[in-house]
């Protein structure tokens, strides 16, 4: 042990003396740590780390996928939903999720400033399946999500809590006005509890009402816990059997559809896996790079220190203390190294989560936690062993004869170092060949991706979105082939009349307009007939007439050949009499 610390020692002074190698080679070491840190920190918060909830791996999604093309995954039809939340046997809790809504905050509240807020859709039993409870309160009861009867309660984060009511204790049953509504709190989830959204501020029951549960055009995303001792296999079967049940007592709605159970983590974020893995491989050769280049440096400096070695094997020293002594002094180098690792990891995920798309990824799980500082402790034990060894090894092959006389220094032993140095040399040619390759492939996509013409002029184009409340905007119909018919309120019209007349007179504003949705941001699926034609059997998933429509005001396509400032609205409004 006391040699073991003496090698230490020696190499923090050898580092000391030489403060360019030192420099050099931590770098080199450090960009290569550092990287693959950071890239291990993405696999670690997204495919390793289980998901922040109660036995996580019982936790399921139930998609409705079409039979013959079992790989496109889709949301359940309200009553399907029922039918597998009420029949069956192999799930705990089963709920259903209405992605993400906004609302209209402090409508209708004098002194109130306005605000939007975005929020989730929950039956019971979401809750229930992941088994969380709220801070403070309750989560919603199983007769809160009647059809034609929802409730007007909500549960809020505990983020909107501390920002819109200072965290006051008594902050159960005040009222939330939302979209001029009135909905009562009755629960504060934890700091904690995040559902694939970091800006979520609410939590609501679905309000369904006849229209939308008949509607075939109204679905759900389902998930589900697994009883214990269930395993998936079992609850695909079941699903199978339920799906195929569905189909024959009702194939207007379920024909040709079936149905697939996966894990929640999975289907979250399993699409990420042959990306993140593939960026892991990168930086993987950056690491490599990287102790190729320190090897090599170790490889030079151990050439000026032939005769120190040879001295120490003319006094007895050994090839296996020789070796030793020389690896042991490397763990000074990695362990500077890997602290600039660190350093570059951290403030790598700090930009990565500064400038990251806003919901695009749970940033929250991205850290330097207990588990990534191990891997990174482990990256650079073993790299103090790749970039270390072969030097140690060459380094000890001593001739005490060629090495004790200056003039017959860099015979043969020279030709083996050079060899050395040439083999690293190519590999470390070969492997930036692959990145560069790789990079030069990645910024030939970008380069074609960003001259791909749009279709519009995105200069000087502004865009923002104006919502309405569900109940300002449509109200119920009727039943058209299996899709609901909604009334369009013309009031709407006349709100928006008043935007496009206030922008116009703001100074620089030539031009605007009003759409459905954003410019290149998709569009509004719409069933329609051809005269003459017979028309295609009713069904989920049907992809027979059917076009994107977008409602559009005039002005929409207008363009100028020197802009100042244009600008566009996206409206929830749909035409009068609309289908969904």
């Amino acid at each position: 042990m006391t040699n073991l610390w003496q090698d230490v020692a020696y190499g923090f002074r050898t580092m000391w003396k030489k403060p360019g190698f030192t420099i050099v080679a931590a770098l080199s070491l450090a960009l290569g740590i550092g990287a693959n840190t950071v890239v291990f920190s993405l696999i670690n918060g997204l495919l390793l780390r289980p998901l922040d909830f109660p036995d996580a791996n019982r936790l399921v999604w139930v998609w409705s996928v079409p039979l013959k093309n079992p790989s496109a995954q889709g949301n359940t039809l309200t009553p399907s939903f029922f039918a597998l939340r009420d029949g069956n046997q192999s799930f705990s809790a089963v709920g259903g999720y209405w992605g993400q809504v906004t609302a209209n905050l402090g409508a209708g509240e004098d002194g109130t400033p306005g605000e939007k807020i975005f929020g989730q859709h929950f039956t019971p039993g979401v809750f229930d399946a992941l088994g969380v409870r709220p801070e403070t309160g309750r989560t919603f009861a199983p007769d809160e999500d009647q059809v034609d009867n929802a409730t007007r309660v909500v549960i809020i984060s505990h983020d909107f809590w501390q920002r819109r009511f200072h965290g006051a204790s008594d902050v159960l049953g005040e009222i939330l006005r939302m979209d001029g509504e009135p909905y009562t709190i009755i629960g504060v989830m934890p700091a904690t509890f995040r559902f694939f959204d970091d800006d979520i501020a609410f939590w609501k029951p679905v309000p369904m009402n006849t229209t939308m549960v008949q509607s075939t055009g109204f679905a759900m995303s389902v998930i589900g816990r697994l009883k214990p001792g269930v395993a998936i296999q079992q609850a695909q079967s079941e699903m199978d059997a339920q799906a195929a049940q569905l189909a024959a007592a009702d194939p207007g709605r379920n024909k040709d559809t079936g149905r697939h159970v996966e894990l929640l983590q999975e289907g979250a974020y399993g699409s990420l896996r042959q990306p993140l893995l593939i960026l892991q491989g990168a930086v993987g050769f950056v690491l490599l790079i990287g102790c190729a280049n320190v090897a090599g440096l170790l490889l030079a400096r151990a050439a000026s220190r032939r005769t120190e070695i040879a001295v120490r094997t003319a006094i007895g020293a050994g090839r296996g203390r020789i070796v030793r002594q020389l690896i042991t002094e490397s763990v000074p180098l990695s362990l500077l190294g890997g602290l600039l690792g660190i350093a570059f990891a951290w403030g790598g995920l700090h930009l990565f989560v500064a400038y990251a798309p806003q919901g695009f990824l749970p940033l929250n799980n991205f850290g330097l936690d207990a588990s990534v500082l191990g891997v990174t402790a482990l990256v650079a034990v073993v790299t103090t062993l790749v970039f270390g060894i072969v030097p140690a090894m060459q380094a000890s092959k001593i001739e005490l004869s060629n090495s004790l006389k200056e003039s017959t220094r860099g015979g043969s032993e020279a030709a083996a170092r050079q060899h050395i140095r040439s083999g690293l040399l190519v590999l470390q040619i070969a492997l930036a060949l692959i990145l560069l390759v790789g990079a030069g492939l990645m910024i030939n996509s970008f380069i074609r991706v960003q001259n791909n013409p749009l279709g519009i002029d995105p200069q000087n184009l502004l865009t923002f979105d104006v919502r309405f409340s569900q109940n300002d905007t449509i109200k119920p119909y009727g039943r058209y082939r299996n899709a609901g018919l909604w009334d369009v309120n013309p009031a709407t019209t006349l709100t928006f009349q008043r935007v496009f007349e206030r922008m116009q007179s703001i100074p620089g504003v030539i031009s605007a307009a009003a759409a459905g949705e954003p410019p290149v941001n998709g569009a509004l699926g719409m069933g329609f007939l051809i005269d003459g034609q017979p028309a295609p059997p009713p069904g989920q998933g049907q992809q027979g007439q059917n076009a994107s429509y977008m409602a559009i005001t005039p002005n929409y396509f207008a363009r100028y050949a020197s802009p100042s400032c244009r600008a566009a609205t996206s409206t929830t409004a749909t035409p009068r009499r609309a289908r969904r």
